[in-house]
């Protein structure tokens, strides 16, 4: 707890000690914990979610079919006094349901989605947009807001940029609408539904089937019911800034207009985390001088009241190279790196998958299969992975690979994550916070 208020910042570094020519970066953890709350039943803010659902021509063969169920599923799985719209779109946007309590909209769905048949090009940031606009007059009134966009993600009518989409998606997600993103099929376009997730401050999910999804909505509903802290933003302020390559943060986060990193909400019972590689050469010749790297948090409670909290690195001593190979290290934080690293090697693969290089595939699993003999539940993950190669399953491994490395770089953690891997005890996790082996399907389904 800082300041009263239930927030831990932690910063670690993978070891307590520098030296000058080892040929390594510095790598520090910064981690965002929520502990759990005693929370009184009943008292959970109310959710107001925008279901968007891609009814163009690209979600004919039954995807359009499973994205109704999908949306069916989720507004099942919400309270009669929450908040719910829907928004369809090919070219056009439609407003389905206009904002209306869950309650009526279990009634009126069902029925007004019978009709809704594939059509037409794809407006993809028309609908998202306009399910946004729906949920505004509600945004940061004590109420959660979330755009869950269900689509195949080939967007080409509209604004079609990955950047542009992203630039306004991070916007609204600022002003308290974030949005969550749902690929179903395997034809959607991966990189733009995590890159919107990722924007949005939310969370990105796929499947063919309402079936492969149903723990994801857990999970999603899960992670907003139990949200502590939004809008959590990051400042870094380094005399390394001004250093082109002296200072890299290794996950996905996007930066805001003010240089702040955007990460996730917090919900209670986990952490989210930051991974940030400094030169330590650097470090240790700036470290005399004052303060090498400082970091400003800034994120908002449950009442929308804003907090502010700093922390940062510590004056390291400086040892020998021969002491610096003996040094310890600390276990979580040199797992995290080890996870990001492998996540960016998996993005390697993923491109040869696309021009079917299946020998430059095959070297890059290898390189994973070395970095997962510390790490049980990335071994798992890479022998999904050998599986879908042998099968030269290149539909399946493209989408594979996107979300787990988004997984390994940005995952919501639980506050006692470790080594250990067990599906049986994920089982009993909070989905949201369950380490997958595959990212579209069940966890059931993967025994």
């Amino acid at each position: 707890m800082i300041n009263g208020k239930q927030l831990e910042v932690v910063l670690d570094t993978r070891k307590e000690v520098l030296a000058s020519n080892s040929g390594e970066s510095l790598d520090v953890l910064l981690r965002l914990r929520a502990p759990m709350q005693e929370i009184v039943v009943g008292t959970r803010a109310p959710l107001a979610v925008s279901l968007v659902i891609d009814r163009s021509g690209s979600m004919g063969d039954g995807r359009l079919t499973e994205a109704k169920r999908c949306a069916l599923d989720l507004l099942s799985r919400l309270q009669d006094d929450d908040w719910v719209s829907v928004v369809i779109y090919d070219d056009q946007i439609e407003v389905l349901l206009e904002t209306m309590s869950v309650r009526i909209a279990k009634t009126l769905l069902p029925i007004r989605l019978e009709e809704i048949q594939p059509r037409n090009m794809t407006n993809l940031h028309g609908g998202w947009l306009k399910g946004a606009e729906t949920l505004a007059p509600r945004a940061g009134r004590g109420m959660v807001s979330r755009v869950i966009l269900l689509s195949d993600g080939q967007a080409n009518r509209g604004l079609t940029s990955v950047e542009g989409i992203c630039e306004q998606v991070r916007e609204l997600a600022s002003a308290g609408v974030t949005t969550s993103t749902v690929g179903i099929g395997f034809d959607f376009n991966e990189q733009l539904m995590t890159a919107i997730a990722t924007a949005g401050q939310g969370n990105s999910w796929y499947g063919q089937r309402a079936e492969d999804l149903a723990e994801s909505f857990d999970a999603e509903l899960g992670f907003l019911t139990n949200l502590v802290w939004q809008d959590v933003r990051i400042r870094l302020e380094s005399p390394l800034l001004s250093h082109m390559g002296q200072i890299k943060v290794r996950n996905d986060y996007v930066k805001n207009t003010v240089g702040q990193y955007c990460l996730p909400s917090i919900a209670q019972g986990s952490e989210v985390w930051m991974a940030i590689s400094l030169s330590m050469s650097e470090v240790i010749h700036l470290q005399d001088n004052g303060s090498v790297l400082r970091c400003t948090i800034l994120a908002k409670d449950q009442e929308g009241i804003g907090h502010e909290f700093t922390v940062n690195l510590p004056q390291l001593r400086v040892v020998s190279l021969a002491d610096y190979q003996l040094a310890q290290e600390n276990e979580l934080v040199a797992r995290r790196f080890n996870e990001v690293e492998a996540a960016d090697i998996q993005r390697e693969a993923r491109l040869f998958v696309r021009d079917r290089n299946w020998s430059a595939v095959e070297r890059l699993i290898r390189k994973l299969d070395e970095r997962a003999s510390q790490n049980p539940w990335l071994a798992e993950t890479v022998r999904y992975l050998r599986t879908l190669l042998e099968r030269r399953d290149h539909e399946a491994m493209e989408k594979e690979l996107m979300y787990s490395s988004d997984k390994l770089k940005n995952r919501v953690a639980d506050l006692n994550d470790s080594m250990s891997f067990c599906m049986m005890e994920e089982a009993v996790k909070p989905a949201f916070m369950r380490k997958k082996v595959t990212q579209g399907r069940n966890t059931d389904s993967q025994k």
